[in-house]
Order: structure tokens, then C-alpha cells, then sequence
């Protein structure tokens, strides 16, 4: 246990939270050159009838106002890669990964510390019985099934192809593909659009032809979307014993979902 990182000990060796502040502010930065690469005229997602003739300041359609916001919103992170270089986004990609990974390795560690004592609080002893500690009981309970989902994004992210100065918008964009998707929007106009916003904001990736954004962003974008989709969804399919009820179960779940989303956003 004493070679064991905390989490604020992995915060502060890996720094993760300066990057994270880096993305809010650079989402804000740059938020009006982002509206004003979404309502270019030739931008093809102007072809499609939900957000036709929208303008941030006056609109008739607030339905079609939120799905443009819905859009730019899913592009926080992405916004934040094309302001760096190929080797600054890897390294960026590296970093966070290694941060996140050592969490999931600590704690699985510390859960399994803990398991590895049946007797916890309750030791047997000759001839003088004792009852079952149902608190300890409960906890080992719990334990298990968070013990069952690390073990499970370990061996996910152990199988997780080597990060590359790509893999950040294969990641950061793939819900923002996938809603376009979700409208219409046909590959081939997908492609446009991708090239037409690297090219607003410049950046480094001079072999981001039409074919090389289908195979190596397009392609790979629905994989690590979808994949982490399924994942999340199934959080819900785990067994949960009864007698941890329906509010405990439930916030569980839902503590497990937002840890997901974290560690899967990069």
C-alpha cells in the first residue's frame, strides 16, 4: 500500500487539471471563429433543413438553435487539439492516458487490498462465534461489482490502439460525427465539413485529404463512439443484489457513467 499513488498524487504528478482548464478556455477563445466557420455559406451543414437561416442572435426555431449549440458544444475538446501540433496533441493524448490509467490500476489495487480479508472486522475465532458483519457485507458487495467494471476498462484500455497525433480527434469528435449523422448528413458531406474546419483553424495535418478523413478519423471516430456507447449502456446489466436497493443501485450506475465518460475522453 505505501508504493500506492492517491488520486490527488496522480493529479499532481500527471497535472491533468491544467489541461482540462486549458480546454475551457480555449473553447471560449475561440467560440465565435467556430459560429462563424458553422454559418460559412458553403458549409454543407447548411444544406440541410434544421438549421437553415440560423442565426445565433435571432431565431424563429429555438429547436434548431439547440442543435447547433448541441453541435458546437461537441466540439469543446476538438477545439483545443487544433491549436496544437502533431507532437503536442500525442503527447497531450499520452499524458492523460497515463493519468487515467494509473487511477484504474490504484484502485483496483486498493479494492483488492481490502477483499483479500474476509475476516474484515469480523475475525473468526475458536469456539466463540461471530456473527456476520452485514455492513462489511454490503461493502464487499459494492466493492465487487466496481472491482468487475475497473477490471473490464483495464483490459479495454490495455487493447486500445497506440495513441497517435490523430487519436484526440478520433475520440474528441466522434459525437459530433455521430449527430451529423443523426440529421442526414451524408459521408461525403461529413468529409467536407471536417476538411473545411481543419482548414479554418489550421491545423497540422497536411495529409488530411478526402480519403485519409474517412480512414483514418471517420472510421475510426464511430469505432471509439460506438464502442464507448455499448460500454456505458451496459453498466446497467451488471448484477446488482437487491439488497443494495433501488436509490444505492441507481446512484452506482450512474457514478459509474460519468467515470466512463472521463476516462474514455481521451
Amino acid at each position: 500500500m505505501k508504493n500506492l499513488l492517491t488520486t490527488e498524487q496522480l493529479r499532481l504528478k500527471y497535472d491533468p487539471e491544467s489541461i482540462l482548464k486549458d480546454i475551457d478556455a480555449n473553447y471560449e477563445k475561440y467560440l465565435e471563429k467556430l459560429k462563424g466557420w458553422i454559418f460559412q455559406e458553403d458549409n454543407p451543414i447548411n444544406n440541410y433543413n434544421t438549421v437553415q437561416q440560423i442565426s445565433f442572435l435571432e431565431t424563429n426555431d429555438q429547436k434548431d438553435t439547440n442543435l447547433i449549440n448541441e453541435l458546437l458544444t461537441k466540439l469543446k475538446d476538438t477545439v483545443y487539439f487544433m491549436g496544437l501540433s502533431k507532437k503536442e496533441r500525442l503527447v497531450v493524448t499520452q499524458k492523460m492516458r497515463r493519468f487515467y490509467s494509473g487511477l484504474i490500476t490504484n484502485y483496483l489495487k486498493r479494492i483488492n487490498v481490502i477483499m483479500s480479508d474476509p475476516e474484515l472486522l469480523s475475525p473468526k475465532q475458536f469456539n466463540d462465534p461471530i456473527p456476520k458483519h452485514r455492513g462489511i457485507e454490503i461493502v464487499f458487495e459494492i466493492l465487487k461489482i466496481i472491482s468487475e467494471d475497473l477490471e473490464l476498462e483495464s483490459k479495454y484500455r490495455k487493447n486500445m490502439p497506440r495513441a497517435g497525433h490523430l487519436t484526440c480527434f478520433q475520440i474528441s469528435m466522434g459525437g459530433f460525427l455521430k449527430k451529423l449523422e443523426i440529421i442526414g448528413m451524408s459521408q461525403k458531406n461529413r468529409i467536407t465539413l471536417v476538411q473545411q474546419l481543419f482548414n479554418t483553424f489550421k491545423v497540422d495535418w497536411k495529409e488530411g485529404d478526402r480519403e485519409n478523413i474517412k480512414l483514418s478519423l471517420l472510421k475510426p471516430s464511430t469505432e471509439y463512439y460506438e464502442r464507448a456507447k455499448a460500454d456505458i449502456q451496459n453498466l446497467s446489466n451488471y448484477h446488482y443484489p437487491e439488497s443494495l436497493g433501488d436509490n444505492l443501485i441507481s446512484n452506482m450506475i450512474n457514478q459509474a457513467i460519468i467515470f466512463k465518460k472521463r476516462i474514455r475522453r481521451f
